[in-house]
């Protein structure tokens, strides 16, 4: 299925922010560097083979472990991204983890 136009625009966003603030680090950023690329690398699939349940996993399971894994004011960046996301995400958290 395509990915809904505005949902698209978002996730597009997410990853061009994303690849800017890796390309900005320091080399001695390796950790850093991997939490960025691993909270990044399933959204083209996303885009390419949209599903509400990729939305939802993403939403659910990747975008807070990546909140989980740095302080508050790294992750801040994407917050006017995630906000209007969070409007497209349907499945409770418990369901969404699970598939």
């Amino acid at each position: 299925m395509q990915c809904p136009p505005e949902i698209a625009e978002i996730i597009c966003e997410i990853l061009r922010v994303g690849i800017l603030r890796i390309r900005n680090l320091d080399s001695q950023d390796a950790k850093l560097c991997f939490f960025e690329a691993d909270h990044l690398h399933n959204l083209p699939s996303l885009l390419m083979d949209y599903s509400q349940e990729k939305l939802d996993y993403y939403w659910y399971a990747e975008r807070v472990s990546f909140q989980e894994r740095l302080p508050a004011e790294q992750t801040q960046g994407f917050e006017p991204m995630w906000q209007p996301l969070g409007n497209h995400v349907t499945l409770p958290k418990k369901q969404a983890v699970a598939s």
